[in-house]
Order: structure tokens, then C-alpha cells, then sequence
């Protein structure tokens, strides 16, 4: 894998002249992610550690990630934290709308002195930037605005004092208005955790699922009640709730456990309510605590038109509407979470060495890519068989329009938590029972239906108040109401709540997907298509062509399209996809813990092998048809020449 990155990071930076800033993203915990802007605050390459070791959320070390770099090109290194942990003078908020009973010290503090001793091998000058401050930066300096509020917010980051923050954000800069302490304020978040925990789900990943379910219930106020108690009262509880273990090892990824005990005390009071009743008030009082914050920061006059937002909050599509619907325009960093201060903090660097043209970014495609040759090494290295076509939108649109589901491998890997075109997995949006079918193959238990991808000119028909939040659904950061052609023609991506979460396509966004929708509009007539992300459920989304090659013989996806024509189809691989579930059933046998997905791969293996019998019982009935036509030839042949012998 790193020598992957070694060729790429060498090709990408070859051509600089200098003065690169290399951000990085590293907590000992989770998101390990790197980052290269140039002096001009162009984005030049992103990418997660989890992409590339194939572990969600990997937060080991990022050396992986540096493979390749030529140092003579790098001016800094920009860190997305402080350099240590400073207690703030005045630890006061205006606009937090929960106070602690009383301050406390049981919060993310320092870094062990194996984070600095990492940083320390790094052979040029290190710049530390506040791990809020990253966040901001990173919607702001990406956004196109010329002047903005900036709203972060997240669970915090050892070193940094705040989980949050408000901030100013113009031609000087950005600068802290209001920041939220750790010590003195309750973080809405860790609820939201504790929630998808107490739910049955793995908190700091599948928080997603609990906006989802949300919409399934009611919010409820004996239930807002006791998880109000919970946000206050027990907050020191809550905080205790949860560990790290294997914090900065190099071996194991950081893993979070948690207190099962003291989990069931909490959500002791929560146990008579449904659980889509819980998800639904949480989701209530979070988009409150939010609004809340808001409405404070424009009684101070801070918040006005525009407002960009970031951090693990704001990866809540939901609570992006929400902030929609009270400022006129609003920016969602597109890498929202932690590995998007990577990109911050290069970009806060690169500025305060020169003030650069903040011009609106035109994509997140900035991960590795791959050649022709490299592509079709590995198809061969999996015995796969494999078409070319001289149109891919055309031969893509055809099989969507026929009911396909086709996985895309195109051009640079997108950065943050969305697929945006080039590593997404696509079908058609008319029937709702895709859900099932795409859940089942992909192993995902969602209960938010599929993203619809649209193209920007469509929108307006599709979607109800999209306007100040088009560029924000370039990347697919907020939820929208659905228009009735949506609800009418495209149901399988409308939500219970008749939202739905799309991506706005551009030819500059995403040119080959803009060229199928258009495509697929012309054969169909209908808008939009189903993009979700290209990987099995707790697996990374692919980068590399032997991911998306074993993501394609994992599922059962009916075609996967790979960049310059390769057109792979299921139906003429399967002694391919036999051969590599054997192998990974086999694997999985070795681990106890694997059992569950052996179970999977056999039952793949099953049904593989019963259409390939099936195919082989055709086939000898067709030669057994064969061998008595040819029988009763040559019988024919016989009985001419008996009768025409002299």
C-alpha cells in the first residue's frame, strides 16, 4: 500500500516549484489524515490513513501517508492542534446554552509525549493550529465567500481546551468570537454517542443511523426530559463512559470502548420509550441546542447572511437544514470531521504566509489516482473478464436505464466522508425495494434511503429551498424538502420525513457522472439516480483497483465500470467471484470473530455455484440436443448412401 502512495505523493509534487504546507491531522484516537496546499491555497492532494490500511477511522500514525514526499518542497508542516495544553484564561461562553454545574478537569487534555516525539522526526518547521480553528478554516477558505460566521463544533481534541467555537471570517482572517470550554459547557455530542450506543450501535461511527431512525418516531417529552438529566446532571458520567485503547500505537488502531455498566445506568429511564421515539428527541434537542447557539450569535450582531460550519456536529445532515433555514446561505466543509483539519490547518498556514484568492473549490477529488496500465494489471492479477467501451456515460446511462446496479471506479479518490461520482456505486432511484437489495448487498443496516445524485440545473424541480445551499449539496452535506416529481418518480431516495440528502452535480464537480445523469435523463426522463458510497459496510470506501475489484466480487454489484472503458459485468465472472469467496471464507474461518462473514461469503458461494450448475445443466441439455441432431444426421447419412448405393 505505501508504495502506492509513494509514486503518487513523488508525481503530485514533482511539478511544485515549493513552499508547500503539508497539513496533518493526527489525535492518537481516530481520522488520521494528511493534506497539500500550495502557497496560492490550492488543495493539491488529501487523503485519509483509513483508505489506504483499509481501517475505518484508522488513527495510528500518518507516516504511511508521507511515503514519497520530497521535504525540499515542503515550507511547514501544519498540525491541527496546540503544541500543549494551555487552561484558558477566561473559559467563558455567551453563546453555549449549557452550563455545568460546576467546572470540572475530567476532559481531553494532553497528548502523550508519543505524539510529540512523532511530530518531532518531521525534518521541517512545525506550525500548531487550534483544532477548532482548523475546522473553521477548512469550510471558510473552501467556501468562496468573501466574509462569513464560522461555526464549529465536535467532541474536542487533545491539547484544545474547546470543542467549539464562533468566529469571524473575512480578507483578515479568521478570528475567535465565542469558544465553548470543555471544562465549564456540555458537549451535545457526546450525548448524541451515548444515544447510538444505547441503541445498539457503535458510537463516534454510526451516529448516521440515529438521524435516520430519527424519522421513524416522535420526539417525546418525558424522554426529552430524561436525556436532558442526562446532558447535565450526569454529564460527569457521561464523560466517563467511554475509552480509548491503544492510543498512538503504531500496531493496533485506536479502539473506543465502552462501559456497559454504567451505559444501562444511564439510559436506565430511556428503556420504556421506542427507540425510534429516543432517536427522534435527540435529534429534536440537538437541532435546538444549535438553534439556540444561532439565535444568540445574531442577537450579538455575528451572524448575518452567510455562515460556513464544521466539525463531527455538522456531519448531522439534518441539523444542516436546520441551519439552512435560519441563515440565507450556509457552507459545509465537505470533510467535516477530523480528517478535514488536515486540509484546515495547511490552509490557516498557507494564509497567514500569504494571503491567497479564497476562490470556491470545484471538487473534493483530491486522493490518489490510478493509470490505465496499473488498472489493468489488476484485472488480470483477478482473472477478470472484462469489455471495453469508447463511451462510458452512454454504456453506464443504458444499464442504469435497465435496472443495473453499476459501481464506478473513476479518476482521483474524493476526500472526506461522502462518494461523490468517482468511487460511488449507482442505480435507479424508481423502485424503493433497491434499498433492500443495496442493504443486503453491501451489508449496511441504514434506515435513511439512498442519496440521490441530481444535476444542478434539475434541482429546482426535484428539490424545495435549495437556493443558499446549492454548493453545500455539491457535496451532499444537507438535507432538502422533496418536490413531488422527486416523491413521484424517484421514492427510493425520499425519506420518511420527505427529505432527501443530494448531491447537486456539475460538469466541474463531477464530469463523468454529470454526463450519465444527462444521459440518463434523455433515455428515461427522470432526474436523478441512487449514488451511494463503493464499500461493504465497516470498510473504508475503495481507493485503489484491487479495492474496488474485491468490493465488486464481495457484493454481487452487476457491472463495475473502471476508468479509460474497462466494463466489468458479474454475469461473465462468476468462476472469478467463486475463487475469491472461497478464499475469503476460508480466511474468515481462521478467526472465530469472522464467523458472521463466513456465513455471508458461503452463502454467496451458494448462490454462485447454483447459477453456475444452472448454467451447466443448459449447457448439457443444449450438447445433449446437439449429440441426437448430430446422431440423427449422420443416421440420415447412412440411410441416403444404403439407398443410393449401386
Amino acid at each position: 500500500m505505501t508504495a502506492d502512495l509513494r509514486d503518487w505523493n513523488a508525481r503530485l509534487i514533482a511539478p511544485s516549484p515549493g513552499g508547500l504546507v503539508l497539513g496533518i491531522n493526527y489525535s492518537g484516537m481516530h481520522d488520521t489524515a494528511m493534506a497539500l496546499v500550495t502557497p496560492e491555497g490550492e488543495v493539491l492532494a488529501a487523503c485519509a490513513l483509513e483508505r489506504i490500511t483499509r481501517v475505518k477511522q484508522d488513527g495510528r500514525p500518518f507516516t504511511p501517508l508521507l511515503a514519497g514526499i520530497d521535504w525540499t518542497k515542503i515550507s511547514a508542516v501544519a498540525i491541527s492542534t496546540n503544541e500543549q495544553f494551555t487552561v484558558p484564561a477566561d473559559a467563558r461562553s455567551v453563546l453555549h446554552p449549557v452550563t455545568l454545574p460546576k467546572p470540572h478537569e475530567n476532559y481531553v487534555s494532553e497528548h502523550g509525549p508519543m505524539f510529540l516525539n512523532l511530530l518531532g522526526e518531521l525534518p521541517v518547521p512545525k506550525r500548531f493550529v487550534d483544532h477548532q480553528l482548523s475546522h473553521a478554516a477548512s469550510a471558510f477558505y473552501t467556501s468562496g465567500f468573501e466574509d462569513a460566521a464560522c461555526f464549529s463544533y465536535d467532541a474536542g481534541m487533545n491539547n484544545c481546551p474547546w470543542f467549539g467555537g464562533f468566529y469571524q471570517a473575512d480578507s483578515k482572517g479568521i478570528r475567535a468570537l465565542d469558544q465553548f470550554a470543555a471544562s465549564h459547557y456540555a458537549k451535545i455530542t457526546l450525548l448524541y454517542s451515548f444515544v447510538t450506543a444505547w441503541l445498539g450501535f457503535s458510537p463516534n461511527k454510526h451516529e448516521g443511523k440515529i438521524t435516520g431512525l430519527a424519522a421513524y418516531g416522535k420526539p417525546n417529552a418525558e424522554c426529552r426530559e430524561a436525556l436532558y438529566e442526562i446532558l447535565t446532571t450526569k454529564y460527569e458520567q457521561l464523560e466517563k463512559l467511554v475509552e480509548w485503547f491503544f492510543p498512538y500505537s503504531d500496531s493496533n488502531s485506536p479502539m473506543l470502548v465502552m462501559d456497559a455498566a454504567l451505559l444501562e445506568r444511564l439510559g436506565a429511564k430511556l428503556a420504556d420509550f421506542p427507540r425510534e421515539d429516543v432517536a427522534a428527541t435527540l435529534q429534536s434537542l440537538t437541532e435546538e441546542h444549535v438553534l439556540a447557539i444561532l439565535e444568540r450569535a445574531k442577537e450579538r450582531g455575528w451572524l448575518k447572511e452567510r455562515i460556513c460550519v464544521a466539525g463531527g456536529l455538522f456531519a448531522n445532515v439534518r441539523v444542516n437544514q436546520r441551519v439552512h433555514e435560519f441563515v440565507s446561505e450556509v457552507f459545509v466543509a465537505p470533510p467535516m470531521t477530523d480528517d478535514g483539519t488536515a486540509v484546515g490547518a495547511a490552509l490557516a498556514v498557507a494564509w497567514e504566509s500569504r494571503p491567497y484568492s479564497r476562490d470556491a473549490i470545484a471538487n473534493v477529488s483530491w486522493g490518489p489516482d490510478y493509470s490505465s496500465a496499473e488498472i489493468e494489471d489488476a484485472l488480470r492479477r483477478f482473472d477478470l473478464k472484462y469489455e471495453k467501451v469508447a463511451e462510458a456515460e452512454e454504456s453506464i446511462a443504458a444499464e442504469l436505464a435497465r435496472g443495473a446496479i453499476v459501481a464506478v471506479f473513476e479518476g482521483r479518490m474524493e476526500f472526506g466522508p461522502r462518494a461523490l461520482g468517482n468511487r460511488s456505486i449507482l442505480c435507479e432511484a424508481r423502485d424503493p425495494a433497491i434499498n433492500q437489495r443495496l442493504n443486503a448487498m453491501l451489508q449496511r443496516t441504514e434506515f435513511m434511503p439512498f442519496a440521490p445524485a441530481t444535476r444542478l440545473e434539475d434541482a429546482a424541480e426535484c428539490y424545495l429551498g435549495v437556493r443558499g445551499a446549492e454548493f453545500a449539496a455539491h457535496f451532499m452535506t444537507t438535507t432538502f424538502e422533496c418536490a413531488e416529481k422527486t416523491r413521484a418518480e424517484s421514492p427510493a431516495v425520499v425519506h420518511r420525513d420527505g427529505t432527501a440528502r443530494p448531491q447537486l452535480v456539475t460538469r466541474t464537480s463531477a464530469p463523468l457522472l454529470y454526463a450519465i445523469l444527462s444521459r440518463y435523463r434523455q433515455l428515461t426522463g427522470i432526474p436523478s439516480i441512487i449514488n451511494t458510497s463503493f464499500n461493504i459496510h465497516e470498510e473504508p470506501i475503495v481507493c485503489s483497483p484491487d479495492d474496488a475489484i474485491r468490493g465488486f466480487l464481495r457484493s454481487g454489484i452487476d457491472i463495475l465500470y473502471m476508468q479509460g472503458g474497462y466494463l466489468v459485468r458479474a454475469s461473465a465472472n462468476r468462476p472469478a467471484a467463486l475463487k475469491y469467496l472461497y478464499a475469503l471464507a476460508t480466511e474468515a474461518r481462521k478467526d472465530a470473530r469472522s464467523s458472521a462473514l463466513a456465513r455471508i461469503y458461503s452463502e454467496r458461494i451458494y448462490n454462485l455455484k447454483a447459477q453456475l450448475e444452472e448454467k451447466e445443466e443448459q449447457i448439457q441439455i443444449l450438447a445433449g440436443a446437439a449429440d441426437e441432431r448430430l446422431r440423427a444426421l449422420e443416421a440420415a447419412d447412412a440411410e441416403i448412401a444404403r439407398l443410393t448405393k449401386p
